[in-house]
């Protein structure tokens, strides 16, 4: 029983401490299968279905049956009185046609069509968030060991210049100095931790994982810092928004014919009803069912449509200014995606040039700190010196990671707004 006992525990110890390993493509992966938000935009997505599928029925008969029974009143209080009973059953179909049959077919595919857009478009957004946090969170955990690795430098030089001042090798001011250094950098790391730590909480939620599962990142920020260039030449542009308009466009175009056809087009109807009339049932008297069977074919032709001041005829002006409105909007949207497509391609090559830059800061920032470090342990440089060249390199190390991120967003962002797939610059 002890053994069991033991075995459970360490079973459940394992599942506890386990940790799952996502890579930005496991992430997205998991996103689009448990995450909330493409589960409702489904949801809309399926009644959209619903309805361009059933567009028809307003076409569809209309068909009812009835049956009626009449007994005189008498009959019920005295049952020696003759009477009469009558039974009467009837059915009936009728069925509605009009020219608008056409345009409410018409306007739900193109609803459906614009709800596939939609929901295309909601997927990559989750997707887009899913990545960019996925990095942003690879960023943190990088500034975090540069943050740690400043304060175990700062932490060994106080050891070191208290190690000295005990030996009399050291005033004591260059030992507060260090010491004053290493615990000023402690807040800074426990801040980015707390950061990182409710940073993931964030991304579990729109993973759609549990808030408990311990999640370990795979990937790095490399893959954007080692790009060489950018190139639209080859790339098919396609803009949600664009393609949204472009349907929207459609859809008014058939909101002007539908309108024109509730004002001018003729509709149709046709009614069939049978009865097999009364049976009548009494005392005194009794006949065969008394049938009959008609059908009714009418046709209406509306003619307010032609009065310039009616309603239809305003109905139909609304709906072609609604065209004009969306073909101004869809001739604007062209000139906003070139703006921001040739403002993302400006900003990926600046963040190129600065990240070499950067490069060649880090490395000199890192020869520094080191010759600064050897004067000061020979004395000939003084605490001031050692710490100031610290900050330097922990400044442009920072600074490197800082653009790179903002290089790695900025692609992202490009992809999304062209509609190409996500890693396509880069070779994720």
């Amino acid at each position: 029983m002890k053994r069991l006992f033991a075995a459970m525990l360490a079973f459940s110890c394992t599942v506890s401490f386990a940790q799952t390993k996502l890579s930005v493509d496991d992430a997205v992966a998991l996103a689009k299968e448990s995450n909330v938000s493409i589960a409702r935009n489904e949801i809309t997505l399926d009644a959209l279905r619903r309805a361009e599928s059933h567009s028809w029925n307003s076409a569809s008969p209309s068909v009812s049956v009835g049956a009626q029974s009449s007994v005189p009143v008498g009959a019920l209080s005295d049952s020696d009185a003759g009477y009469t009973a009558a039974l009467s059953v009837s059915a009936s179909v009728s069925l509605s046609l009009s020219a608008n049959l056409y345009t409410s077919i018409k306007s739900a595919k193109l609803n459906y069509e614009m709800g596939k857009i939609s929901f295309d478009e909601a997927v990559r957004g989750v997707e887009l968030s899913v990545r960019q946090t996925f990095y942003g969170l690879l960023y943190e955990k990088e500034n975090i060991a540069l943050q740690e690795s400043n304060l175990q430098n700062a932490r060994r030089q106080y050891d070191s210049n208290l190690q000295k001042y005990n030996s009399g090798r050291l005033s004591e001011i260059d030992v507060l100095s260090a010491e004053v250094s290493w615990k000023s950098a402690i807040p800074t790391v426990e801040s980015a931790r707390t950061s990182y730590q409710n940073d993931m909480a964030s991304f579990k939620r729109l993973l759609g994982i549990d808030l408990d599962e311990e999640v370990e990142l795979v990937g790095s920020l490399d893959v954007f810092g080692n790009m060489k260039g950018i190139s639209l030449d080859d790339v098919d542009i396609r803009s949600a928004e664009i393609e949204t308009l472009e349907k929207k466009i459609e859809a008014a175009r058939i909101s002007v014919l539908d309108k024109r056809f509730s004002a001018y087009a003729p509709s149709l109807s046709l009614a069939f009803k049978l009865s097999d009339g009364n049976w009548y049932v009494g005392a005194d008297n009794a006949k065969d069912a008394e049938k009959s069977a008609s059908l009714t074919v009418s046709a209406t032709i509306p003619l307010d449509g032609v009065l310039p001041w009616s309603a239809k005829s305003d109905a139909i002006e609304s709906a072609k200014d609604s065209l004009r409105d969306y073909e101004l909007q869809l001739a604007d949207a062209k000139t906003a995606l070139r703006l921001s497509v040739d403002s993302y391609v400006r900003s990926i090559n600046q963040s190129l040039s600065s990240i070499k830059s950067k490069q060649a800061n880090v490395k000199l920032a890192q020869r520094s700190y080191a010759m600064t470090q050897d004067a000061y342990n020979r004395g000939t440089k003084d605490l001031t010196s050692l710490q100031s060249a610290n900050s330097s390199l922990l400044s442009a190390q920072v600074s490197l990671k800082s653009e790179i991120y903002s290089l790695a967003k900025t692609v992202m962002n490009l992809e999304n707004a062209i509609g190409v797939p996500f890693g396509t610059f880069v070779g994720e």
